[in-house]
């Protein structure tokens, strides 16, 4: 008789890496955003969920495939304000969670 493997014993946990590079606090949070990204196979927009936010940087969610190290822009907007739009450069990907810095933040 076969012995039925059980995927979550294999599966490792849902956490970020264990580095820690931040530089300031981040405050925990969940807004919409809109990523764009820009390249030789064309410019694509995709939404995604803004998890936790700092002075230098962002940490989100999304289903779509981003490459690390590639440079967005990011785009929120709160209720009665015109939209805000940022690049940031991706730093690491873990599943769908996505982290980055602010260009010109530090």
């Amino acid at each position: 008789m076969k012995t039925l493997r059980n995927p979550y014993i294999d599966t490792p946990p849902e956490v970020a890496p264990s580095y820690d590079r931040r530089t300031g606090d981040r405050i925990a949070l969940r807004i919409p955003v809109r990523v764009f990204t820009y390249g030789p196979a064309g410019d694509r927009s995709e939404e995604a969920i803004c998890t936790d936010l700092g002075e230098g940087g962002i940490a989100l969610e999304t289903l779509a495939e981003l490459n690390v190290g590639e440079i967005v822009v990011i785009e929120f907007q709160l209720k009665g304000e015109a939209p805000y739009r940022c690049h940031a450069r991706l730093t690491y990907r873990f599943r769908t969670r996505y982290g980055g810095y602010f260009l010109g933040a530090h």
